[in-house]
Parts: structure tokens; C-alpha cells; sequence
């Protein structure tokens, strides 16, 4: 295997052929289960130590699993992070970037970038997908390799987990299931019964979790509170409190037939979500820690149970680690390492593993450009209100709350040269655009993509 040293010096790697869907042991293959959720970060899971109980089922399944704290974003917006996640590859590399304008058309993965489910198609699995996020729907590519793939709407945790019981019951093994949630991005605002169960009742403030007020903070028209911000992350967290009740369900039917110990699972993000670390909102704007500091926890039903790894992974180290998994081959190169030694409890990770990040919107009209972390230092590339760039060190800095730009000359200057030599060294893919109905634009506006 090629180290992740040499990974970051030359990024696209070539992984070897693992064989074809044979469990990684020469027995019956094992079935996948994929469930990705929007806008959650990490520190807001109750296994990074979280002090709320957002995540209580999820917490029981990690102690059966891998849970990958330090794991990263390459994008803070879904659909490059999503591309990352299916194809192995970074942005830059699999060209899923929007133009300025939504009216100018949408970002698609090209029909020529090769996905994770139409490898396990190929190898026999039958992939299934629900989704809940229109920024992935098929009309952009993203149903490649998928014998189905529904968009659900509204894309609510219910409405999921509903269609995913459905598929669930009626598919045939080898499956590869795939189930995008969409809590809990905005608009926060859980149902009964969680709807109330962290929110404090004595506020009488304005905020409601509604994504057109989240907009007005973004835009500097509207400033919250202590008691604001207090009351906004409670009803961020009942969300995620709703996911979790519907994985719930997702893994008590697979239990109650016996395929749970025949699936391997995994659980993973597209990006973070800002609840005004950086005096904002939202996401998609900035490349800061709380938009790219995501979970992801991996169970082999096969390995030692509860294991964590607190080292730097990425995603698109999801592909490779999940094919290896599944003992499916890879006769392509991909930009990502396997992680799967470290599920089975084989060896130790790796250090100082690069994160690049860019930003999703082609003509930068935004406020972050790029990011890159490496060795404890990241540094940032802003395009607004003027370029500029910023220097944190992350080991005594981890909410990146102090630029050091101005005092370490030096470091920035490393960086800088580090981070556009990786950049570089990335073969870059053009993407195309397909053009979107005015219903189509006004989902996107509900959910604060369009202005």
C-alpha cells in the first residue's frame, strides 16, 4: 500500500485490486449501509464528547465500531462533498463546482467520473440510494451506478427513514444502501417528539431556525444574542436528535433478521455547519473548522469492536476504505488511502496527512477560496471583502479564534508554497452544468443556497 507520505506528494494514487466483493475473508460478502447527514458537525456528536444527548443511538453503535475523530471535508457546500465521498477524489479533481449564478445552471458529476455504487454494481451489489438534499438529486449525476435512487420530499429524518425501511425490505443481498439525510440543516425545526426537547421554554427571543433568518445573519442585517445563540443551537440539535431516531429504526430492522452482522455501516457527513463560531451562520461561505470537521464511524461486523483513531482522514480516503472493506477491487486511481487496516485493528495511523479544501463556487464569489492543513498549521485564502490570507495553529488554536499571519511571515510563506503545490498537482476535471427548473430554484432558495 502506498503511505499517505507518498500520497501527499503525488495525490493521485493508485490502489490495488482487493478482489471482487468477497468479504475481505473469501465468505459471502458483506451488504453496506451508507448513511451520510447534512450540516453535522462533529463536536455536536455525543462520542466526541458532547455534553448533550443529541447522538444516543449512534453512541451505542460506536462502541461496535471505528470512530474516525479528526475526519474531514474537502468543500463546505454538499454536492462537492458528496462527489468527494463517491468518487475518491477531491474537488478540483472531480470538477462538481457551480457557477456564480444558479440560473446559469448547476454543477453535475460527469457521467465519466466513476462512482462507488457503479463499482459494487459491478461487482454484483445491488445499490440502492434515498436522498434528501436536491444538491445530489439524479438530474446532477449523482444516481450514477444506483438500480434506484429517490429524491424524498420534503427530505425530512421521517420521510428517510420511512423510504429507506421500504427499500430495505424488498432488496437482495449483496446490497449497497445509501440513505442521505438532510437534518439538520436549516430550516431547524424538529417534530414531535423532539420538537421542544432541548429548546428552552422561557425564551421569548426572535430566533426560530427558519434558513431566511439565518440568511439576515449572514448578511450582517441581523445580530443574535447570547440567549439567541443559546436557543439556535437547541433546535440545531434537536435535529440531529430526529436523525438519530431514524438510524434507530434503519438498524433495528436490519437486526431483527439477522443482516445487521452481515452489513458493514458506515456514517459520515458532507460538511459542518457555522453556529456564529466566526460571528456567522449557515455554510458554503468559509473553510473554518466547524464547516469541515465532520464524523465518520465505520463498522466491520468482523472486527474489534470500539476503536478510536485520533489522526487526520479525509474523504476521499471513504471510497478506498470502504471498498477494501468489501474485499472489491479498485483498477483505478483515486486520491484517497484506505483506512481499513485501522478498522481491523492492523497498525497505527499515519501523521501529518495534508487537508486541502476549496471552495464550491467557480467564479469565487465567496469569502474562502481554499484552505490547507498540515502538521498542526492551516492556512486559509479568503476573496472578500478583500484577498487575504490567514495563519492558524491548530494544536493550541483548534477554533482557529487567532490569526498569526502577521507574526510568523515564515509559516505563512511555507504554507502558502505547500498548499498551491498540492492544489497543483491535483488533475483538475471540468464538470458540467445542467440547467434548473424555477421549481427547482426555489427549493434551493428554501434551503438557503439561493439568495
Amino acid at each position: 500500500m502506498v503511505s499517505r507520505r507518498e500520497r501527499g506528494a503525488w495525490p493521485a494514487v493508485l490502489v490495488a485490486a482487493l478482489g471482487a466483493g468477497c468479504g475481505g475473508d473469501g465468505g459471502a460478502p458483506l451488504n453496506l449501509l451508507v448513511v451520510l447527514v447534512d450540516t453535522a458537525r462533529a463536536d455536536h456528536v455525543g462520542y466526541h464528547d458532547y455534553a448533550r444527548p443529541t447522538t444516543p443511538f449512534l453512541d451505542t453503535l460506536a462502541v461496535e465500531s471505528t470512530a474516525f475523530l479528526r475526519h474531514h471535508s474537502h468543500a463546505s457546500r454538499t454536492g462537492p462533498s458528496v462527489a468527494s465521498v463517491f468518487t475518491g477524489l477531491h474537488p478540483r479533481s472531480h470538477g462538481v463546482l457551480n457557477p456564480l449564478d444558479v440560473r446559469d445552471g448547476k454543477g453535475t458529476l460527469a457521467a465519466d467520473q466513476v462512482t462507488l455504487a457503479e463499482l459494487l454494481t459491478r461487482a454484483g451489489y445491488s445499490c440502492h440510494g434515498v436522498v434528501g438534499n436536491p444538491n445530489v438529486n439524479p438530474k446532477l449525476g449523482f444516481g450514477q451506478g444506483f438500480a434506484s435512487y429517490a429524491r424524498e420530499r420534503p427530505g425530512r429524518a421521517e420521510n428517510i427513514t420511512e423510504r429507506g425501511l421500504e427499500i430495505l425490505a424488498e432488496v437482495e443481498e449483496p446490497f449497497f444502501r445509501y440513505l442521505h439525510y438532510m437534518d439538520p440543516h436549516s430550516t431547524y425545526g424538529a417534530l414531535p417528539p423532539h420538537a421542544g426537547l432541548f429548546a428552552d421554554p422561557a425564551y421569548t427571543g426572535a430566533v426560530n431556525g427558519e434558513t431566511r433568518q439565518l440568511n439576515e445573519v449572514v448578511s450582517g442585517e441581523l445580530a443574535f444574542g447570547a440567549d439567541d445563540l443559546a436557543q439556535l443551537i437547541a433546535l440545531y440539535d434537536e435535529e440531529y436528535r430526529a436523525f438519530d431516531a431514524g438510524l434507530e429504526q434503519l438498524v433495528g430492522a436490519l437486526r431483527s433478521d439477522g443482516r445487521w452482522e452481515r452489513t458493514a455501516f458506515a456514517f459520515v457527513s458532507d460538511h459542518g455547519e457555522e453556529l456564529l463560531d466566526h460571528g456567522s451562520a449557515l455554510h458554503g461561505y468559509t473553510l473554518y473548522q466547524e464547516q469541515l470537521h465532520v464524523p465518520f464511524l465505520v463498522r466491520d461486523p468482523r472486527a474489534p469492536a470500539r476503536r478510536e483513531v485520533d489522526a487526520i482522514s479525509r474523504h476521499v480516503d471513504v471510497l478506498p476504505t470502504l471498498l477494501d472493506l468489501l474485499g472489491v477491487g479498485l483498477p483505478r486511481r483515486v486520491q484517497g488511502t484506505s483506512l481499513a487496516p485501522l478498522v481491523r485493528g492492523e497498525g497505527a495511523p499515519e501523521e501529518d496527512v495534508p487537508v486541502y479544501a476549496q471552495a464550491s463556487i467557480r467564479a469565487v464569489k465567496t469569502v474562502a477560496l481554499e484552505s490547507f492543513a498540515e502538521g498542526g498549521w492551516k492556512i486559509i485564502r479568503h476573496s472578500r471583502p478583500e484577498l487575504r490570507e490567514e495563519l492558524y495553529h491548530l494544536e493550541v488554536d483548534p477554533g482557529e479564534q487567532r490569526d498569526v499571519a502577521g507574526e510568523r511571515p515564515d509559516e505563512l510563506r511555507r504554507m502558502r508554497e505547500r498548499m498551491e503545490a498540492f492544489r497543483d498537482a491535483l488533475p483538475v476535471a471540468t464538470g458540467g452544468t445542467v440547467t434548473l427548473t424555477e421549481e427547482e430554484i426555489e427549493e434551493l432558495r428554501a434551503l438557503g443556497y439561493v439568495r
